[in-house]
């Protein structure tokens, strides 16, 4: 289970440590596993709640929206946000965890408990009863790099397409040289 490997985040910061690139609520969580964008709205004043790099936060309201992204920084948010970390860093790897976190598997049990009909919020105590296959640390490691480059290749245009293109060409080369090959009469 999730809590038996990770923990939320419950170190307190001061408002004034952080700014639009190192706060993070839900409103600057983008959907469907995209990562953050900046905050227009960071708070002035008052403490919230510390993350670090390699924590995972994911968006608690309105779950389906799938909004998650593990941190690569330090920074703060608040309590519409659940900051998981890690206990034991050389037991989990933060990616694959992420991975774990960032599946359809994971947004339709957090969806499923719920609670609420216009904004719903996920149960913090049901997310921690997440249970999951954990491997040895090194397959978390082949996983997630496997997974990144599966990622990379489907997301980032300037190297999936390329590839697209190249295997089409093949694929046309292929094709035209069996039509052209005809047998002698």
């Amino acid at each position: 289970m999730l809590e038996d490997v990770a923990e939320y985040q419950s170190k307190r910061i001061a408002a004034s440590a952080v700014d639009e690139a190192t706060y993070v609520g839900v409103d600057n969580l983008l959907p469907d596993k995209k990562g953050k964008k900046d905050s227009e709205h960071v708070p002035a004043e008052g403490s919230i709640i510390g993350f670090s790099k390699d924590d995972i936060l994911i968006g608690n309201i309105r779950p389906y929206l799938r909004k998650i992204w593990l941190a690569d920084l330090n920074g703060g948010t608040n309590g519409d946000v659940l900051a998981i970390h890690i206990k034991d860093i050389t037991d989990v790897f933060p990616r694959y965890l992420y991975y774990v976190l960032s599946s359809e598997d994971f947004f339709i049990y957090d969806t499923n408990y719920s609670k609420g009909a216009k904004m719903p919020r996920g149960d913090k105590a049901t997310v921690m009863k997440y249970s999951f296959m954990l491997p040895v640390y090194k397959r978390q490691v082949e996983v997630a790099e496997l997974l990144n480059k599966f990622d990379s290749i489907c997301n980032d245009i300037s190297e999936g397409l390329p590839a697209e293109i190249e295997a089409r060409q093949k694929q046309y080369e292929y094709y035209r040289d069996k039509l052209l090959s005809f047998k002698e009469a």
